[in-house]
């Protein structure tokens, strides 16, 4: 009986840690994005970071007109740079540069429609297409 007690307290913190990863697990991620540049006749893909996972919702079952309605918190990027890559062998006066978003950190917070897609971010990979 002893035995079990020390046992459940020494993984007490570990259960906590987990509980608090499940309410709020927004946080910095490894993504892929392809850049096809139909201009440059070329296709790269990117390795860089942008935020994902969950963030504690309060959505209500019943959507009265009578009840102010809560806009939810999404995962977002707190902080971020831009870089920027630059296609080679394009012809003169092509646009060569493909400047983008790199997460540096994440938070929970209404989306901002005006400098971030708001929509859901596909888990499929995408290629380039063949013309």
């Amino acid at each position: 009986m002893r035995m079990r007690f020390v046992v459940m307290v020494m993984l007490l913190p570990a259960l906590m840690r987990a509980g608090s990863e499940c309410r709020s697990s927004c946080r910095l991620t490894n993504i892929s994005i392809t850049v096809e540049s139909e201009e440059c006749g070329s296709c790269i893909t990117i390795d860089t970071t942008a935020c994902a996972g969950l963030c504690t919702t309060h959505d209500r079952v019943y959507r009265s007109p009578m009840m102010q309605y809560y806009d939810q918190n999404t995962c977002n990027f707190f902080e971020r740079a831009y870089e920027t890559y630059e296609f080679k062998g394009c012809p003169a006066g092509a646009d060569s540069v493909f400047t983008y978003p790199v997460a540096l950190s994440c938070e929970c917070s209404k989306c901002n429609s005006d400098i971030t897609d708001c929509g859901v971010l596909s888990q499929q990979t995408s290629s380039c297409t063949a013309h």
